[in-house]
């Protein structure tokens, strides 16, 4: 069998002559062979790309001269001359091969080019850590060896500083003695600051009470008896002045200087009877507030009548409306008190304090 005819006959002794067509057949046949193996050498270099891994060497790629015989088995060619077959088919085989040796060739560059730029890239990677690692422990080295050396340089240091430091023992006890004595004379100076403050902050407070608070008065004359007699001692406080909490039953003090009818220094102290706004009408011993009776018998004895003199009801202290600011007063020693039914209703800002307390006689304590 050849490698393009069919098995020759041994009884024929003289070859057929094959015309100038059959030849031209021939070689377009053989053109469609070389076109057909072209196009499988394409398919095949593809499946090479696709399927040899990028390690794979040169040499493990299927030999170009198996192909060539493989392509040659599986292509059927009409009888010809042998020599022209054997020619054609070295040609065939020829260019084939060089075609399959430069596509193997171009597969393996770029895979060579691939293999080599990731081999290098791992290699400058690899690299770059090295010399990484080698820059960071070269840079704490040194770094070490410097604090190690500060280290020891300050422990010697603070050594001698100990060393110079520490005094001796009369050197100890003199420290000892002056620590003692600055001690006593702090604690001295503090103790007399410390009582001098409280001092000055007690004169302080009791400033601020007496003026702004409360204070302590004596009762002079008899205007309130039974209640007060003179000689007694209260206690005043003037918040309620301030805030205007005053009421009816009251007992306050009156600066009256320069009031008509008033020619003492002294303060009064007096009752509140009559409030702002308020009628007042004294007739037949008794008090009438807006026209109802006013009940005083929580302060004032039984059967006490209340009379306004000639001298009041000429100025109509009798019978009067005070006015929003107005307050009437009156001494519970009804027959024996200079007061509002007098000199006429007492103006808010006359008022200066309100009686709490009956502090003296000690027997006779009291809150009001």
């Amino acid at each position: 069998m050849g490698l393009f005819g069919k098995k020759r006959s041994e009884s024929d002794e003289k070859p057929e002559v094959i015309s100038e067509n059959e030849v031209s057949e021939v070689a377009e046949e053989v053109e469609e062979t070389i076109a057909d193996a072209e196009q499988e050498v394409e398919t095949v270099s593809e499946a090479v790309e696709e399927s040899v891994p990028e390690e794979t060497a040169v040499e493990e790629l299927v030999p170009v001269e198996n192909l060539a015989e493989d392509l040659v088995d599986h292509v059927e060619i009409p009888e010809v001359k042998e020599e022209v077959i054997e020619e054609t088919t070295e040609e065939v085989a020829d260019v084939a091969s060089e075609e399959i040796v430069e596509t193997c060739e171009e597969v393996t560059e770029e895979i060579s080019e691939e293999v080599a730029e990731e081999a290098a890239e791992e290699v400058s990677e690899e690299t770059e850590v090295v010399t990484k690692d080698s820059q960071e422990e070269t840079i704490e080295e040194p770094a070490e060896r410097t604090e190690a050396e500060s280290d020891e340089e300050k422990s010697d240091e603070a050594k001698d500083e100990e060393e110079k430091a520490e005094p001796t023992e009369e050197e100890k006890k003199i420290l000892a003695k002056d620590k003692e004595a600055e001690a006593k004379e702090r604690s001295a100076v503090y103790v007399i600051f410390d009582t001098l403050r409280y001092i000055s902050i007690g004169i302080l407070v009791g400033i601020l009470l007496v003026v702004f608070v409360i204070q302590r008065n004596d009762v002079y004359g008899s205007s309130m008896e039974p209640t007060l007699h003179t000689g007694d001692a209260v206690f005043v406080e003037m918040i309620s002045v301030y805030t205007g909490n005053l009421d009816r039953g009251d007992i306050v003090t009156i600066d009256a200087k320069g009031m008509e009818g008033y020619t003492h220094e002294e303060n009064l102290i007096k009752r509140i009877v009559g409030l702002p706004g308020e009628t007042i009408k004294i007739a037949d011993g008794n008090v009438y507030i807006n026209g109802v009776l006013l009940d005083e018998s929580d302060y004032l004895p039984e059967g006490t009548k209340t009379y306004v003199g000639a001298e009041g009801q000429a100025r109509g202290y009798q019978e009067i409306t005070l006015g929003p600011d107005e307050y009437y007063c009156m001494g519970d020693n009804r027959g024996g008190s200079n007061d509002s039914r007098r000199m006429g209703p007492f103006k808010k800002e006359k008022i200066e304090a309100k009686v709490l307390m009956r502090i003296y006689p000690f027997n006779k304590i009291k809150f009001y």
